[in-house]
């Protein structure tokens, strides 16, 4: 049955990374994946902590650049909480042992650095976002510096946020 599953994932993998332009921002500038959640509240977020600088535990952050949304990282994200949702685990590996830099390069995002948060069970884009932040190494990804862009899913009451530069 295991095998069953990882076949799917890389189909699922497959279909994602072989669709021409659905999955970037079209001509008038909104998103076009389905991403089950507000991005604009959530990039207002990220962005708003991004332009202030916190604390990430024990750790100073200084403000940094906002991000801008990216599509292909939305639709990396969305596989994945598809992925944990249907078979019921919580990993940054995939169950067929891809992992976030895997994912995100079969969405065709071409990456220098990359970085994932993932959670479970948070109600709302305020709930996710402040776990995240309570979380030292959740909250150093969303303050990274060498990050320009992001995209963030939801499926069922998984989360994953993926964070990129070209």
């Amino acid at each position: 049955m295991k095998k069953y599953y990882i076949l799917l994932f890389g189909l699922a993998i497959s279909f994602y990374a072989c669709k021409k332009n659905t999955d970037s921002t079209s001509a008038n500038g909104k998103t076009t994946v389905a991403t089950n959640l507000n991005n604009d509240l959530m990039l207002k977020l990220v962005n708003e902590k991004r332009a202030s600088g916190c604390n990430c535990g024990t750790t100073a952050m200084p403000p940094v650049a906002a991000l801008s949304w990216n599509d292909l990282l939305a639709s990396a994200a969305l596989s994945h909480s598809k992925s944990m949702n249907s078979n019921n685990f919580f990993s940054h590996t995939s169950l067929n042992g891809a992992s976030a830099g895997d994912r995100i390069t079969a969405a065709g995002y071409k990456w220098t650095s990359y970085g994932e948060n993932i959670a479970s069970g948070q109600p709302t884009e305020q709930a996710v976002f402040d776990a995240w932040m309570n979380s030292e190494g959740h909250c150093k990804n969303i303050m990274g510096k060498n990050y320009k862009e992001m995209g963030i899913a939801r499926d069922g009451k998984y989360w994953t946020q993926d964070f990129g530069s070209k």
